[in-house]
């Protein structure tokens, strides 16, 4: 709790393990939230967006420590214009909601659960906010059941109206690794989780970017030892190993692995949009 209060005070928000001093051996594989406001203010620049609201669902633990990220780095960066946090376990609307903040901007972030990014889409075209004249924008790490139901399809007499809507959505997730080291990487995880895990993957389920990201982990730790080895250092001073996995990249699983001088991955990130055609997310460009 007591980290959750900081998160709401407007100061930098310290997220779980970003403190260094208390944490000195931590290396983070896989990203950093802290890097969240840059990905987002390099969209803006692009479009010459300056006028960002942000909807953010407090119930939600993912969606609160992105959210106050966000809030932190766009107010510092001068476009944050107007931020209103909710109750995602409440029936509040989603209409008068985004009525509000379209008073202040015309650039909308959604940091809420999955459920309810259809639902505001869903207010937003209601209201017309669909069609050019107001963008929208969420973040979804990577595709997996973690984030809840994220798509526009629910089965149900909402779909059409759902899937035009979800053409206003601009989505933020980690640039998935491609190529043949990681396909025969992702096919030998799923034989694997079958053969050991008893778990046999869905049709169109992924390998997810954190196991990649656990495996060149454990590669850096290897290549730190090694030269530890080599120089005859102690391989128990975790001080000594962390220091050697600081501040170097090299090409791993998931690609180019980039650890800055304080022990945190500089990933690359994709901006997703709508297909109209397949309904499905496409990668338009990279940050």
């Amino acid at each position: 709790m007591h980290r959750l209060r900081n998160l709401r005070k407007g100061s930098r928000p310290q997220t779980l393990f970003n403190d260094k001093g208390k944490y000195p051996t931590l290396t983070r594989m896989s990203y950093c939230q802290c890097r969240l406001p840059r990905v987002f203010t390099s969209v803006f620049e692009r479009f010459g967006w300056s006028h960002v609201a942000l909807l953010l669902d407090k119930s939600d633990l993912f969606s609160l420590t992105v959210g106050k990220s966000l809030e932190w780095g766009l107010r510092k960066e001068g476009v944050l214009k107007a931020v209103r946090e909710l109750d995602g376990n409440e029936r509040e609307s989603c209409e008068a909601l985004l009525k509000d903040v379209s008073m202040y901007a015309r650039v909308v972030i959604l940091s809420v659960r999955g459920s309810l990014v259809r639902e505001f889409l869903l207010a937003a075209h209601a209201l017309g906010m669909t069609h050019g004249d107001w963008a929208f924008l969420d973040v979804e790490i990577f595709q997996g059941g973690y984030w809840g139901e994220t798509g526009w399809a629910a089965d149900d007499e909402r779909d059409a109206a759902a899937r035009a809507a979800y053409e206003a959505l601009l989505r933020v997730s980690l640039k998935l690794p491609t190529g043949d080291r990681f396909d025969e990487f992702a096919d030998t995880v799923r034989a694997r989780a079958k053969q050991h895990y008893n778990y046999t993957f869905s049709d169109g389920e992924e390998v997810n970017f954190f196991i990649g990201a656990f495996y060149d982990g454990v590669y850096l730790l290897g290549m730190a030892l090694n030269e530890t080895l080599t120089e005859g250092g102690d391989i128990r001073d975790g001080r000594n190993i962390t220091r050697r996995m600081w501040g170097r990249d090299f090409h791993g699983i998931t690609g180019h692995v980039r650890i800055d001088a304080v022990g945190d991955r500089d990933a690359d990130y994709a901006i997703l949009d709508l297909d109209p055609v397949t309904g499905k997310f496409e990668v338009s460009s990279l940050v």
